[in-house]
């Protein structure tokens, strides 16, 4: 950019600001973030979504932007720490691109990056992140030989770190992820000798002692996870009603948003339990479980082919077209008969996806 582009951008950031200090609104904080963005100043561009975000709740718009500058900002460390690394490596640089990649949803270049810091005197450090990004790509696919490997990695890491309660750590969340009671109250007894006394994990010792008993083997619990794609803790049992998965706020944005007129089907799920409006019996079982999947599938082909993180689905086709926005809490979809999905009922699926986000959830 030349000093004339630079100079005409510096007017409209100027008029910018001074239209959200005369009339704060999402529209004036959106576009002054997008005049910070369009010269690559992504942090100040961040900053200002925040601010808005501050200011209007969780738009979903101001949200995106702020995401987009945060991994524009982050692509941009990546290629630098791989410059400097090539140049003269060094841990605290193979630990922050590392990192990097766990965060962008790159599990296995976060794997290949501990690899290659292993190889270069790493040791324990390396092994934990090499762990890491194993549990990551578990978690994510669900398959049991990730999970296999990942308590792999963890031993390594545990025999390299012997006094270090961060892979012990690790072991517990994982092993409670996938239900293995027995081994997780035996990864508790190994953090109070290195903590003794400690309230919290002595109450969750006493939790995993009262489910030991019907505990399934570590080999068992992963053959579960594999067989079923859920986690112990999205598992609902037969016998009990499936609980609401999001919000009282959420069921009204359903409701509204598959009452447009060319909506076939609104849906939002979380776990192994969904809300559908439109169809309904065994088509609204049929419509939550092929979302579930697609998003499974679409996370775990990100991961394999090292695209980063999925931010949406579309498919359009002779049906007409489907929107599935995921998120961390949960995954919002909407069907309709159009040959693509309009803007507004993107906005209102991208609501609904960030209205059920965990901290504001108020179960039913």
């Amino acid at each position: 950019m030349n000093w004339i582009e630079r100079w005409s951008a510096r007017g409209r950031i100027k008029d910018a600001r001074r239209k959200v200090a005369n009339e704060p609104s999402v529209a004036h904080y959106l576009a002054l973030a997008g005049e910070h963005a369009r010269i690559g100043e992504m942090s100040e561009a961040e900053r200002v979504c925040n601010e808005g975000l501050e200011a209007f709740g969780a738009n979903a718009e101001l949200s995106r932007l702020a995401d987009r500058c945060r991994a524009l900002q982050d692509e941009q460390r990546t290629r630098e720490l791989t410059r400097q690394l090539r140049e003269a490596p060094r841990a605290g640089l193979y630990r922050e691109l590392a990192e990097l990649h766990l965060r962008a949803g790159r599990s296995q270049r976060a794997e290949d990056v501990a690899a290659e810091w292993l190889e270069n005197g790493g040791e324990g450090a390396a092994q934990l992140v090499r762990a890491q990004a194993r549990i990551a790509r578990f978690l994510a696919d669900r398959r049991r030989e990730d999970g296999r490997l990942a308590f792999e990695f963890l031993d390594l890491a545990e025999h390299a770190l012997p006094r270090d309660e961060r892979p012990l750590r690790m072991r517990l969340e994982l092993l409670c992820s996938i239900g293995a009671w027995r081994d997780a109250r035996r990864a508790v007894g190994q953090l109070l000798e290195l903590t003794p006394g400690d309230p919290a994990l002595e109450a969750r010792f006493r939790t995993y002692n009262s489910l030991v008993e019907k505990a399934p083997t570590l080999d068992a619990a992963l053959r579960e996870v594999e067989r079923s794609g859920h986690l112990s803790a999205e598992r609902t049992p037969t016998h009990a009603a499936p609980a609401a998965p999001t919000s009282g706020a959420i069921r009204p944005m359903l409701q509204e948003l598959a009452s447009q007129p060319s909506v076939l089907a609104a849906l939002y799920e979380r776990g192994a339990t969904a809300l559908v409006q439109g169809p309904t019996g065994a088509t609204a079982e049929r419509t939550a479980r092929a979302v579930r999947e697609v998003v499974q599938r679409s996370r775990s082909t990100g991961r394999r082919l090292g695209l980063g993180a999925l931010l949406e689905v579309e498919v359009e086709g002779s049906f007409g077209s489907v929107l599935i926005v995921p998120g961390d809490g949960g995954a919002a979809a909407v069907c309709t008969s159009l040959p693509t999905v309009p803007q507004e009922l993107r906005t209102r699926v991208r609501a609904l996806q960030g209205a059920g986000a965990p901290e504001r959830e108020e179960q039913a």
